[in-house]
């Protein structure tokens, strides 16, 4: 495994690149009830981050299950860590990964892939399709580069 070294000193961590509001506000509410509001100023890590839109695709069960944690710290633990790898992991590297353990020892599932286009003439922009799915939430935006990691926006949660 290699080791992990920002490309620029200068970079925000991934609690600054979070309360850029790029995330699902209910889930960076449960972030800040766990200590991992503070761990992550320095920690290396991969997170999958839930998109703003993310309550749109939740059940009421789901949404329930998220409130909930926001008055018991040990669910809130349990749902950040399930968002959480122990090492910065791109787009790329996801390519040759087929599953991934969080910080909470759930065993999510990793599914990317870049078909190159073989129809007729096409701009190289669009010569190749990817796909890119964390345990069956598409992600939205990838490779959020931070001084320790990485973000990956997924459409969806991981409970």
């Amino acid at each position: 495994m290699k080791i992990w070294k920002p490309p620029a000193e200068n970079l925000p961590n991934v609690i600054d690149r979070l309360k850029e509001g790029i995330v699902f506000p209910l889930f960076f509410q449960i972030l800040h009830t766990t200590e991992y509001a503070d761990k992550l100023t320095e920690k290396v890590v991969t997170m999958f981050v839930p998109t703003e839109d993310t309550l749109d695709l939740l059940s009421a069960d789901q949404i329930a299950q998220l409130q909930s944690a926001l008055k018991d710290e040990k669910k809130a633990k349990e749902i950040i860590e399930n968002h959480l790898i122990d090492r910065a992991i791109s787009l790329k590297e996801m390519l040759d990964i087929k599953e991934l353990t969080t910080l909470s020892g759930k065993k999510i599932s990793v599914d990317v892939g870049c078909e190159i286009r073989e129809d007729y003439e096409f701009s190289i922009d669009n010569a190749c399709r990817v796909h890119a799915l964390i345990n069956g939430n598409k992600i939205e935006t990838a490779n959020l580069v931070c001084f320790n990691g990485f973000i990956h926006l997924i459409k969806g949660i991981i409970l």
